[in-house]
């Protein structure tokens, strides 16, 4: 979650990033919008777009009044800077987020752990709940997974804490906060000279995570890329950030005994209409932000197998944001692709999800993920279909046994962009044929020809004719359109579009055989000069 604060005398960007590291399991927990301690959601993290303006309050309640003294021959210490490595039993105060009340509050907490890079720190009410020796063992048992395997393999993908905007309080270690709040999160403001600001690079972390395994851990390595990312740069697009985020917990290691699923990738997997690009902070229409996180985390990963993980690094450092940095990224990496190509073969990987041709472009090799929702077709025609499509979420029509001889017709309005992807399979393999239809365009027809085709995907989605431009926060739905689409059987004929810009692909071997053969003859009439000059 992004929010943005208005100071007295200037703009100020404060950034807070919900937990997403959570198992693959459903209705673990839920959560009512209304109720402070409600069971929690592993598919449904709550929270609300928070205007801080009113927010000057500090609030005094029991929690503060709860707070038992731990290891009591230390005193609660307000953080300083160029501070000296704490030992355990070290106390101090932090402020934290209510999510309920919508208000900052203050808790004191202690040092159950210390380690090579982290300092664990539990809110003492939390340490009274769990009992002393439990929550010691717990808080030992997350500061050596962070130095052992959080720490090298999010730096590994994210780059050093300190980034290019420093350390705010001069000490390496990050502060690991385990606390009675709900929702795990990141936020940028404590590493920043404003009020209610810790001055400590941190993040927090629902302190009953152990309950479910692996869970805190993804958690972590969650919050902990958006650390460093922001010690980089302020104003990525939020769907990059918890894109990688999310990758950040794939390439920790947390989601391989999942078989590399994130917790919200099947929330995405249902719901292919919701936007890449806008990020439903406050789920509106039903759809919960979980899809956001999925759909984000299948994204970063075909573009870390296709393109290779340095892509995913270099974005940190790129000073173009969202789609157009991607694209700086991915042609200083040596290849010629845009946002829009990559998203047409994204969106065609996660709908057929299938190797063996075209270099493996269309699936994905370390995760079996495949959308679950399309609208299913047993016979043609059918015509004058009115599809809803959001701004860079896509639609699938899937065809069971379609005649080898078919025609996608679409009517749109003028101004609009669609990106057309169609993929069968027939008795030569897979074939993939995409179009751009843009805004010159009211009516297009792409027409499709196999032999024995058994199954046929028509993928339609509203894009933008050049690069989106995405700037933050960019939250809600995203713009919505409607098309009308008919798809109706066509005499024999060749394969045909109306429209130039397509890009086909085909699993049919002959097309290789006639390039071996061509190059055959060439090195002969090659050899054959040579030999004549001599």
């Amino acid at each position: 979650m992004v929010i943005i604060y208005k100071n007295k005398s200037f703009l100020l960007v404060f950034q807070i990033f919900l937990l997403i590291g959570l198992l693959p399991l459903s209705n673990v927990f839920s959560i009512d919008e209304h109720t402070s301690h409600a069971q929690y959601s592993q598919r449904q993290t709550r929270t609300k777009l928070l205007d801080f303006k009113g927010c000057s309050v500090l609030k005094h309640s029991n929690r503060d009044r709860q707070n038992h003294e731990l290891l009591t021959s230390q005193n609660t210490q307000k953080v300083s800077k160029n501070m000296d490595t704490h030992e355990v039993g070290y106390q101090r105060t932090f402020w934290i987020w209510d999510f309920e009340d919508l208000s900052h509050y203050e808790i004191n907490a202690t040092i159950l752990a210390v380690g090579e890079y982290s300092y664990i720190f539990m809110e003492n009410v939390c340490i009274s709940d769990l009992g002393e020796s439990f929550a010691i063992e717990y808080s030992e048992s997350i500061r050596d997974e962070f130095d052992s395997t959080i720490f090298p393999r999010v730096t590994d993908l994210a780059g050093h804490p300190n980034g290019t905007l420093g350390d705010i309080d001069n000490d390496p270690r990050i502060i690991i906060l385990l606390a009675r709040e709900l929702v795990s999160y990141y936020s940028q403001r404590n590493e920043q000279e404003l009020e209610y600001s810790n001055q400590c690079e941190m993040f927090y972390i629902y302190y009953r995570l152990f309950q479910w395994p692996y869970r805190v851990f993804q958690a972590i390595a969650h919050e902990f890329h958006h650390l460093i990312w922001f010690n980089n740069e302020m104003d990525e697009p939020q769907f990059i950030l918890e894109a990688l985020a999310e990758y950040a917990m794939y390439h920790s290691g947390y989601l391989a005994p999942f078989g590399n699923i994130s917790s919200r990738t099947n929330d995405f997997l249902s719901h292919p209409e919701d936007s890449l690009l806008h990020f439903n902070i406050d789920s509106e229409e039903g759809l919960t932000r979980a899809i956001d996180y999925g759909g984000g985390y299948l994204f970063a990963c075909y573009i870390a197998e296709h393109y290779g993980v340095d892509i995913l690094r270099n974005l940190i450092t790129e000073s173009a944001d969202g789609p157009i940095g991607l694209e700086n990224v991915l042609e200083m990496a040596g290849y010629n692709i845009s946002f829009n190509e990559l998203y047409l073969d994204w969106i065609t990987a996660v709908t057929i999800n299938e190797l063996g041709f075209s270099d493996n472009l269309y699936g994905f090799e370390n995760l079996n993920a495949r959308i679950s929702r399309y609208d299913l077709v047993h016979e043609l025609p059918l015509v004058n279909e009115t599809i809803p499509l959001r701004y860079y979420g896509f639609h699938i029509y899937k065809l069971e046994s379609p005649p080898n001889n078919f025609a996608v017709k679409i009517n749109k309005a003028s101004y609009q962009t669609l990106g057309v992807s169609i993929a069968f399979h027939d008795t030569a393999g897979w074939h993939i044929h995409q179009y751009l239809h843009d805004e010159r365009e009211i009516q297009v027809t792409d027409h499709l020809q196999g032999n024995s085709i058994d199954v046929a995907y028509v993928i339609t989605s509203f894009i933008s004719g050049n690069t989106p431009i995405v700037t933050r926060p960019n939250y809600g739905l995203g713009p919505l359109i409607d098309i009308e689409i008919s798809i109706i059987q066509t005499p024999t004929q060749t394969n045909t579009t109306t429209h130039q810009t397509s890009k086909s692909t085909t699993t049919d071997v002959s097309t290789g055989l006639n390039g071996v053969i061509v190059l055959i003859t060439f090195a002969t009439v090659l050899i054959i000069l040579l030999k004549s000059r001599d």
